[in-house]
């Protein structure tokens, strides 16, 4: 791993980033009256307004945005796996952060890809969690510190400001937010709703580190049963890398993940499921192969039943056939 500071350093010293960057934050809106909120750049939410709240007079926020995802590196030979972690700020813009050229994210480090066949397959998944929790917190330790007292840095602009690099948010998988957020992956990330009542129009408590804290403290105590334990959905991971973090709500840092929750789950795992069922596996490829070519539109000259690997390319073309 690389020590957090020297990349959040690296990134602020960027002197190709003078014009995309922002220290203090915006409301922007779309009409003259300020009736009509304009949400774009980080710096605009409300969120940039409510930490800036929480520093001393002449700080700065730099929110601090974290990606991490388990790729595989061959299925050929070998199945080499790794697990890389990036980081990068709010406070370039995003247009800089979707451009691979301009190196607006680093890599932060790589976290362990082993199967753990050590512990036996009951313990295996919890001690999963507990190993990526513990490498998590090794890799943002000084971010406690520095989140609190705030760090001095050259910025791209050539002005010294006393930055606090505050975690802001984290992309990741569904998967992967489950393990952030202690819970199994039958439950939600980001609020309590029983596992049962998913999907539903119900209104469910959000999920807050304070609680999640005092629940695991208490299964760790032996003052909460394990029956309520499970119905809770939770994972015994007594400390989360996220539970010293300063100024931080890892359960509002958790940011929906569209290929895995939109173009899979509702899309081909709902919509497709039940149109499927309805006019069956051939009349649906039937009409994907009698669409006629376009410019711009995918032709599954196939179908897509028989279709095994699916990238967010052919997600995409395939939800304009479909609702073509």
């Amino acid at each position: 791993m690389r020590d957090l500071t020297d990349c959040i350093h690296e990134l602020m010293a960027n002197p190709t980033f003078r014009d995309a960057v922002c220290f203090e934050p915006q409301r922007v809106f779309d009409d003259k009256e300020g009736t009509m909120r304009w949400y774009d750049e980080m710096w605009t939410a409300d969120w940039w307004w409510e930490m800036q709240g929480h520093l001393p007079a002449g700080a700065a926020v730099a929110p601090i945005i974290l990606a991490s995802d388990k790729t595989s590196l061959s299925q050929f030979r070998g199945d080499q796996e790794v697990w890389p972690v990036y980081l990068t700020v709010g406070n370039i813009s995003k247009d800089v952060h979707r451009q691979p050229s301009k190196h607006a994210c680093v890599l932060l480090g790589y976290l362990p890809t082993t199967k753990l066949e050590c512990f036996s397959s009951s313990h295996r998944s919890v001690e999963r969690y507990r190993l990526f929790h513990y490498c998590m917190r090794q890799i943002l330790e000084p971010l406690v510190e520095v989140g609190n007292t705030g760090i001095p840095m050259t910025c791209p602009d050539g002005y010294v400001r006393q930055l606090h690099p505050i975690l802001a948010a984290y992309v990741s998988d569904f998967p992967e937010q489950c393990l952030v957020a202690c819970c199994k992956e039958s439950r939600c990330p980001k609020c309590a709703v029983p596992r049962q009542n998913r999907g539903d129009l119900v209104t469910s408590q959000p999920r807050t580190p304070n609680h999640m804290l005092e629940n695991l403290a208490k299964y760790q105590e032996g003052t909460m049963e394990q029956k309520e334990f499970n119905e809770k959905g939770l994972c015994t991971v007594y400390e989360p890398f996220w539970a010293t973090l300063p100024h931080s709500d890892i359960f509002q840092c958790i940011t929906p993940d569209i290929l895995h929750q939109l173009h899979k789950g509702v899309f081909k795992d709902h919509i497709v499921a039940w149109c499927t069922e309805i006019v069956g596996e051939e009349e649906l490829d039937a009409r994907f192969k009698a669409m006629m070519s376009y410019s711009g539109l995918r032709h599954f000259k196939k179908g897509i039943s028989k279709r095994k690997q699916w990238t967010g390319g052919t997600r995409k073309s395939c939800n304009k056939c479909f609702s073509g």
